[in-house]
């Protein structure tokens, strides 16, 4: 049986329970695949910055492009996974240490970066790449 004090607070803890799955972000097979394919994407064209940008300024912009978009799209959401948004943010930010910052450097520098720089960029944009795909990963799939 049930005392009156647990009859008061089952109300409360089933709104706590329903509340909580309402704010479950639920997986998302396109931010899944825009995140691995723009991971690949990226590291690829991290790989060619051992030349001058000029040759590859139609895939910077293009990559650009499609992260800002995929950037939006997550934003844009009815229930935005916050965690995910920012690390898009920090990933495309062009004053921050990751892809943006790094396609500004090379762009503004103008020359072919050295193996052992972009060895460590494509560690890190690796592993914030990682970071996305694991919070889609770990949202609840219908």
């Amino acid at each position: 049986m049930i005392e009156p004090r647990g009859r008061l607070c089952a109300p409360l803890l089933l709104s706590l329970l329903l509340t909580a799955c309402a704010l479950v972000s639920h997986y998302d097979p396109t931010s899944y695949q825009n995140a691995t394919y723009l991971k690949a994407e990226a590291l690829l064209l991290i790989e060619k910055a051992k030349d001058p940008p000029g040759k590859h300024a139609a895939a910077i912009e293009a990559l650009r492009l499609r992260l800002l978009q995929t950037y939006e799209y997550e934003r844009g959401k009815a229930k935005p996974n916050r965690a995910a948004v920012e690390q898009w943010r920090l990933l495309i930010d062009p004053e921050a240490a990751l892809l943006g910052g790094f396609l500004k450097k090379w762009r503004d520098e103008n020359k072919g970066q050295s193996d052992a720089f972009l060895k460590g960029v494509a560690r890190n944009v690796s592993d914030a790449f990682d970071e996305v795909i694991k919070l889609e990963n770990t949202k609840v799939k219908n």
